[in-house]
């Protein structure tokens, strides 16, 4: 080829190239669905129990500005929640848009048709097989002699003229020895299987579907999120529904002298630690820290290996028992505690960590490492306040918290995002219920104590919002704050002058109080709107309002009273941890060959029917019916003799509430409360007091958990207008086509949310 023409090819290949590369830099600077501002952004900002009547009020007092300016530029609405009106209940139905009936959670507590025990609907613990099992022992041991051998052979052939046939008789007999380590090492060390969550919500929430579609998504402390599922690029920090250290919904502790201190009936399981005022100081308590699964129950439960007869299984469990007990084996992991104490303050010190408190001081966070043997730990944080150190001490310690940077846990996606935050933020509260009502409700604490607490758990919260929602570097971002519901749980008595524990005298101080944490609440959404880009969606949500909660139901009494349940003996005081004890009265007491029905979480019947229960009496058609039908009639006729109230608003079937659902697994009613009312803690946990109708003189004074969902709604803002009225089913269709994703076909509501 002659130099012209390759100068003319050379010439048409670099105009080509130099066009290519035009193209793909004009390609390169022309936003993305994925980076700058074209992508549609959503922010979700969800306040649990926000109550669209307080917002209503304050905004008319001119306290809530943000809210004000949200409403003038788009929408404020009560919003439709589900029946019933629970966190766990409405926040599934929103993450999935599908009804209670079809996502299975329908309440925070359901029950083992089988065995008539309770367990948390949103979350439960299971367990996951660690390798192979129980035949790591006899597998991995052999594994390792054989490839240890097949290597000598090789490295024998390779250099058989340097090694001789002892030597490699030598190096069998070394594979051996390592083989027999082994096998030693994880009989003491390897547990057969580990415990491990498992999330009963069923659907897929909607930030996975945006992710499949391509949106980058973060999503902070939502409920339901128990253990956190992985999802395309995605970052998520678990809510409700993730434990304390020891798997219950918190258990805070009282380190205290005083012998008579107790909770009253201590429904909610606060740990009361006695310690001795005679010993010298520094006195040595223990801190109860995770049951030993791996190593003790799990041991104990496998020890009948499969026998039904129940002296048999008992022998067994017995017998495995008093072995562990030999052995050292314990069933907690409890750590040391020193304290020392005088009348103005108090000295603890946990593995190396010491502090000094004054009456009414917070330590920092206290790192805790509990050891289930040299491989296995797991490591927690916790906080000390001193209640008062004169004349009786009274050291609260709060429940223990999975640490952020413990990656075994998984609190969040990706296993290191929660230490990230961590590093970035300062640390962080990691229990889904993050702010402890359970010590104030059992007359263990006060107001300051809750508020402080209260208070700094938002701080920690806020300050991970605002970092994280200004790195924009998401295109849904998906926020979830629990105080609002907290502080109406406790402070409510102070709102009604109706209510048993009024006091004229302080409401006034937390009116105030309640005035201050929805001022709070217009503060985030106002931080929120400031840092989000300016042509975001912007949505803020609560999952139900608020009403007094002055006087408890106790359906299992009227079921007994009118002939539905008999009982062969008083079920006494059950408590929350009664939910994770096997022993549990109720179900000793019931005579099931005589119940026709029994009431189990807020508000739930469930007929004793046969082929379902396991000692079911009631035939499915035509009695079924009838048992229904007689308690949908009957139950809101009851009468408060007090006042002549009707404490039972409906009585709804889940037919008339849901779609979709497990016949084994949905209740078969739910009793609705009018306002003031509300199902006792005792039924909801399956005991049977001894009154129908009753006083609630606990500081949890607020509630909407069986009231009727007309009276509870939640709130919706949003900065564009809407069509239509809003029903948190609404949410995730609405929140997908804002963003340009498709909606799924199985989701409920509809996209309600007008575009600019």
């Amino acid at each position: 080829m002659a130099w012209s023409e390759k100068k003319r090819s050379l010439g048409r290949i670099g105009a080509f190239a130099g066009l290519l590369v035009s193209c793909l830099l004009a390609l390169a600077l022309v936003p993305s669905a994925s980076a700058g501002g074209a992508s549609p952004k959503v922010v979700v900002i969800g306040f649990d129990g926000a109550d669209p009547g307080l917002i209503r009020q304050y905004m008319g007092e001119g306290l809530l500005p943000n809210l004000q300016k949200l409403e003038k530029e788009g929408t404020f609405n009560d919003l439709r929640v589900t029946n019933p009106p629970q966190t766990p209940v409405s926040w599934g139905a929103f993450i999935t848009g599908l009804n209670p009936g079809k996502n299975h959670v329908f309440d925070f507590l359901t029950r083992d048709p089988k065995t008539y025990k309770p367990h948390f609907a949103l979350m439960e613990e299971g367990s996951k097989q660690l390798l192979l099992g129980r035949w790591n022992r006899w597998v991995l041991p052999p594994l390792l002699l054989v490839i240890w051998l097949v290597s000598a052979a090789a490295i024998f052939k390779l250099r058989r003229k340097s090694i001789m046939a002892f030597g490699y008789v030598a190096v069998a007999l070394a594979g051996l020895a390592l083989s027999s380590l082994l096998f030693v090492f994880i009989v003491v060390y390897l547990p057969i299987r580990l415990p491990w969550p498992i999330n009963h919500l069923q659907g897929k929430p909607f930030w996975q579907t945006a992710a499949e579609a391509g949106k980058r998504c973060i999503v902070i402390r939502m409920p339901d999120t128990f253990p956190a599922a992985p999802y395309p690029e995605g970052r998520l920090v678990a809510g409700l529904g993730v434990p304390d250290i020891r798997g219950r919904v918190g258990t805070p502790y009282i380190f205290t002298t005083d012998p008579a201190l107790t909770g009253g009936d201590n429904e909610f399981s606060v740990d009361i630690v006695p310690v001795s005022e005679y010993d010298p100081q520094p006195v040595t308590a223990a801190i109860q820290g995770p049951f030993n699964k791996p190593f003790y129950e799990y041991a104990v439960d496998d020890s009948s290996d499969g026998a039904t007869d129940p002296s048999v299984v008992k022998h067994a469990r017995e017998k495995c028992e008093d072995e562990l007990k030999r052995e050292g084996v314990k069933p907690t992991i409890d750590l040391p505690l020193k304290i020392s104490w005088d009348e103005k303050s108090c000295t603890y010190e946990v593995q190396g960590q010491r502090g000094t408190l004054a009456q009414g001081q917070w330590s920092p966070w206290v790192t805790l490492d509990f050891k289930f043997n040299p491989l296995i730990h797991l490591k927690g944080m916790s906080r000390f306040y001193l209640i008062k150190s004169s004349p009786q001490l009274q050291l609260y310690m709060s429940p223990i918290h999975f640490h952020p940077d413990d990656e075994n846990i998984p609190i969040c996606y990706p296993p290191d995002y929660s230490k990230k935050l961590m590093k970035r933020f300062g640390p962080f509260k990691t229990m889904g219920w993050a702010v402890d009502t359970w010590t104030i409700s059992s007359g263990l604490a006060g107001e300051d104590q809750f508020l402080s607490d209260l208070n700094q758990t938002v701080d920690a919260f806020e300050k991970i919002m605002n970092g994280t929602i200004a790195d924009k570097d998401w295109d849904l971002y998906v926020f979830y704050y629990e105080f609002t519901d907290r502080i109406a749980h406790v402070l409510w008595r102070y709102m009604d002058p109706k209510h048993p524990l009024y006091d004229a005298a302080k409401a006034p101080k937390y009116q105030e109080e309640m005035r201050k944490a929805y001022q709070r609440m217009d503060k985030i959404v106002g931080e929120a709107m400031e840092k989000m880009p300016k042509d975001a969606t912007l949505i803020v949500l609560s999952d139900h309002g608020f009403t007094s909660f002055r006087r408890a139901v106790n359906y299992n009494k009227w079921l007994v009273d009118n002939g539905y349940m008999t009982l062969n003996a008083d079920t006494g005081v059950m408590t929350l941890q009664d939910l994770f004890d096997d022993n549990r009265l109720l179900f000793k007491n019931v005579d099931w060959s005589k119940t026709k029905a029994y009431a189990l979480g807020l508000g739930n019947i469930y007929i004793n029917l046969k082929g379902r229960e396991r000692d079911g009496i009631v035939s499915p058609g035509a009695e079924y019916d009838s048992i229904v039908a007689e308690l949908k009639a009957k139950l809101p006729l009851i009468i408060d003799p007090k006042d002549g109230s009707h404490p039972v608003k409906a009585v709804y079937t889940r037919d008339e509430m849901y779609k979709g659902y497990d016949p084994d697994l949905t209740a078969d009613l739910r009793v609705s409360n009018t306002p003031g009312y509300r199902v006792s803690w005792q039924t909801s946990l399956g005991g049977v007091p001894e009154s129908l109708l009753e006083d609630n003189n606990k500081a949890w004074s607020g509630d909407h958990c069986s009231v009727d969902p007309s009276f509870v709604p939640g709130m919706f803002f949003c900065n564009r207008p809407i069509q239509g009225e809003p029903d948190i089913l609404d949410m995730a269709p609405s929140i997908l086509h804002a963003l340009g994703v498709k909606v799924p076909s199985e989701m409920e509501g509809k996209p309600i949310v007008k575009e600019n």
